[in-house]
């Protein structure tokens, strides 16, 4: 187990820096120059050197990538190219918005897809089924950023029930949750259903019901366990993506998270925070599959044991 650990926590190191070596050549490759979008059209090009020099994006690529490793690995971000303030600080403030919306988002988007999962498989082929596929192929082909708007739109709007942006108490989580609750569900509804109703077929749950167990522990005990193991998986996946992936919600509801800060960097081209931004969701996704995977050890003896 310590040998599997080492070797995952060299993978995680290995796949953030990595993450983080992209975004800083691709920034400095493709994007536009931050000393001339700093200054209005006509600037002297001798106030544009000196910008250049004080941001340091005029010296060369590879030392510019020199410094930012090293000062990566003393836990610097670096200054934001616009007022000058700490990216680590900036970055700080925002991640525990977004994990809080992330974590109430993946915890009923669990429980909605194992309630409608398990359901859809006791009734399989029949109109509760029906009616949950139906649920999984409207959601799955709805785009979050529409839903989104359509959510403010109505409730925020015409019956001014809810916040429309920003984060000013708990009645501001229910319309960011609920789009990202639809943007998940599908793909996990979909796996509870086909996992459960795998497992119901087994050897292990047909000794459970010859024995005379009751039918509730039969599925809750028995069944759930086995068909939990890929939800796990999934759930895992998901996690990191709205971790790292809930840009457009949170830029549609202006919730000031990662990725309402990274939006905005890109826009102004302040390179250090949009590397912050990137660094933090590279970092939070894989130390969310390094969890997925210490907690499938846990669910299935074969993978512990074969760790170990």
């Amino acid at each position: 187990m310590a040998v599997w650990t080492l070797r995952r926590t060299a993978q995680m190191v290995l796949v953030v820096v990595g993450a983080a070596t992209l975004t800083f050549f691709v920034l400095r490759l493709a994007a536009g120059d931050p000393a001339r979008l700093m200054n209005p059209p006509g600037t002297p090009e001798t106030i544009v050197t000196e910008i250049r020099h004080k941001l340091g994006t005029d010296k060369p690529l590879a030392v510019q990538y020199e410094h930012y490793l090293t000062d990566l690995v003393r836990g610097d971000l670096g200054q934001s190219f616009h007022g000058g303030s700490q990216v680590r600080d900036a970055v700080l403030t925002a991640v525990p918005n977004t994990i809080v919306l992330a974590v109430i988002a993946i915890f009923v988007a669990s429980l909605l897809s194992l309630a409608l999962g398990i359901v859809a498989a006791l009734n399989a082929n029949r109109v509760l089924d029906r009616l949950v596929l139906l649920y999984v192929a409207v959601a799955q082909s709805t785009p979050n950023f529409w839903f989104a708007v359509v959510l403010v739109l109505f409730f925020s709007i015409k019956l001014q029930w809810l916040p429309a942006i920003d984060l000013t108490g708990p009645a501001s989580f229910v319309l960011p949750v609920a789009t990202l609750v639809v943007m998940l569900t599908p793909v996990l509804i979909r796996t509870v259903r086909q996992s459960f109703l795998e497992t119901l077929g087994e050897d292990h749950v047909r000794a459970a019901r010859a024995r005379g167990l009751p039918e509730r522990r039969v599925l809750l005990v028995h069944g759930l366990k086995v068909a939990s193991l890929p939800l796990v998986t999934l759930i895992g996946l998901q996690a990191g993506f709205v971790i790292a992936g809930s840009y457009v919600v949170e830029f549609v509801f202006n919730w000031p998270g990662i990725g309402k800060l990274t939006l905005d960097a890109v826009a102004s081209r302040d390179f250090p925070m949009i590397q912050g931004g990137v660094l933090v969701a590279a970092v939070g996704f894989v130390l969310v599959n390094f969890v997925v995977d210490v907690l499938y050890t846990f669910l299935d003896p074969r993978i512990r044991h074969g760790a170990a």
